[in-house]
């Protein structure tokens, strides 16, 4: 019964992904020729990163929890926020020791990205750290480069292609925060949505989005393959139109969430041509 409480408390499905993410990255820049070694490294990094994040986030926000999601297993009182604590350092340390095997570099990257994953849930009442929430998106793409040893030839795509990421999630973000307005002034938390109001935060979200589609399409013109330049421009055009349409509806919370998913389709989109980029 434990156990499957604190693999409740790691967002297990969602873990797993940022350890396959880790993965596919590193795979993308040694051109699919690696050591396990590396490989085992690069998921257990993703991995433990997201579920210390996954951790700390459900302890801060535990008496928020009591009230609106009382199932979760530390307000059902199934983990203690003490030794989930614990849990979350062992994560993180156990990350950053794996990362010596493959060099400092990896280290640094791991550190970086697991201090912004756990920073996150303390800054939640700041408008800006919707900016950390994108900038923790990147950290698979970064740390896949640093792990493959920052091959030169890949440096332009690896800038091009982060700053992508973290634009159509930013937009993505500024989405959230508009759909949510109403439980987000309730609480206290001070987003975009809050803080400018509803009208000006989806002018920002509607000129953050389409930035992202666009560079994501200009990315085309680097030496990537036929499948990244079809799938790429696919998930710009997909997550435009969803960022037009949440623009027209924002005001109305349920005519946002159809929007809110096909923004996060076209970018699971973007991921596959990015893992494709190579091939």
């Amino acid at each position: 019964m434990r156990i499957k409480a604190y693999l409740e408390l790691i967002r297990l499905p969602n873990s797993i992904l940022s350890g396959i993410g880790a993965v596919f990255a590193l795979l993308v820049y040694t051109r699919y020729s690696v050591d396990l070694y590396a490989l085992i490294i690069a998921f257990a990094t993703g991995f433990l990163v997201t579920g210390a994040s996954m951790i700390v986030n459900d302890v801060v926000d535990l008496e928020v929890d009591r009230v609106n999601k009382p199932w979760k297993p530390l307000p059902r009182g199934d983990v203690s926020a003490g030794a989930s604590l614990v849990l979350a350092a062992l994560f993180v340390s156990i990350a950053l020791l794996a990362n010596v095997l493959l060099g400092l570099k990896t280290v640094l990257v791991t550190l970086a990205y697991s201090t912004i994953g756990l920073s996150y849930s303390f800054l939640r009442g700041k408008w800006w750290s919707h900016f950390l929430v994108a900038a923790s998106t990147t950290g698979p793409i970064l740390y896949g480069y640093m792990a493959s040893n920052a091959p030169p030839g890949d440096f332009y795509f690896t800038v091009f292609f982060t700053i992508v990421v973290f634009t159509v999630t930013l937009g993505r973000e500024f989405l959230k925060a508009i759909q949510d307005v109403e439980g987000d002034a309730k609480i206290g938390y001070r987003t975009i949505a809050t803080t400018l109001g509803v009208d000006k935060a989806s002018k920002v979200m509607l000129a953050t989005g389409l930035t992202g589609s666009t560079l994501g399409v200009l990315s085309t013109l680097l030496e990537t393959s036929a499948l990244y330049k079809a799938l790429i421009t696919a998930a710009a055009a997909m997550y435009s139109y969803s960022i037009i349409n949440a623009h027209k509806h924002r005001e109305n919370k349920l005519k946002l969430e159809k929007p809110r998913k096909t923004t996060l389709i076209a970018m699971f989109t973007g991921i596959l041509a990015f893992w494709l980029s190579k091939t």
